[in-house]
């Protein structure tokens, strides 16, 4: 039995780098266990019995007995509940909310697609398995997509405001899978080299280097 109320599965360089950014960040105790997808240790028979689903990252937290799947309802349920270091929009403030749902659907929604397709046809994919008309329409969308990040970042620090928020942390991770992509943007790169830079950020890349 852990001693820690979260418990956190995750395998490193995958969404679960999402959900470990912000615990990091919030300097929230936690319990990371780590499954190694290539080994299949996800589908064994003894974490398919408290999470059928197999996916990570998955989060137990046992002071509220919540049990959650998915990176961004985690790293919304516990930003939600710490607030701790970081933005998080007021529940009397409706403007607030809805810039913050908007990014954060954005993100999920509309531009972690577009990433996923040319994170996939242009690196992850063996070259014969890639697709080239799949990489180059990606990059189209990601061109048109990323102006709406960029026009957040040039009014704040980070998305939302000069503190980290949800949208942040899913951002990320997901934004390093293609960083020569993310280059040809000024603005969005000196968001993340800012972001590099942090701590909190750096123990989850020494995580992803020790598991290469």
């Amino acid at each position: 039995m852990s001693s820690q109320s979260l418990v956190l599965y995750e395998c490193p360089a995958t969404r679960s780098d999402r959900v470990k950014f912000l615990l990091e960040e919030m300097q929230i105790p936690y319990e990371k266990k780590t499954l190694i997808l290539s080994k299949s240790e996800h589908l064994s028979k003894e974490y398919l019995e408290i999470n059928p689903s197999g996916c990570v990252p998955f989060l137990i937290d046992s002071s509220a007995d919540v049990k959650l799947i998915e990176s961004g309802a985690i790293c919304h349920y516990l930003a939600q509940k710490y607030k701790k270091n970081i933005y998080f929009p007021s529940e009397k403030n409706i403007k607030e909310q809805v810039a913050y749902d908007e990014v954060m659907f954005f993100i999920t929604s509309t531009l972690d697609p577009i990433c996923f397709n040319l994170f996939f046809h242009t690196k992850r994919l063996p070259p014969e398995k890639r697709i080239a008309s799949i990489a180059e329409e990606s990059i189209k969308k990601f061109s048109r997509t990323i102006e709406f990040i960029s026009a957040k970042l040039e009014k704040n620090k980070y998305l939302l405001s000069d503190k980290l928020s949800t949208p942040d942390f899913i951002l990320v991770p997901t934004l390093l899978c293609i960083k020569e992509e993310v280059m040809k943007y000024p603005i969005v790169q000196r968001y993340i080299q800012n972001i590099l830079e942090l701590s909190s950020m750096q123990k989850v890349r020494e995580d992803i280097k020790s598991l290469a």
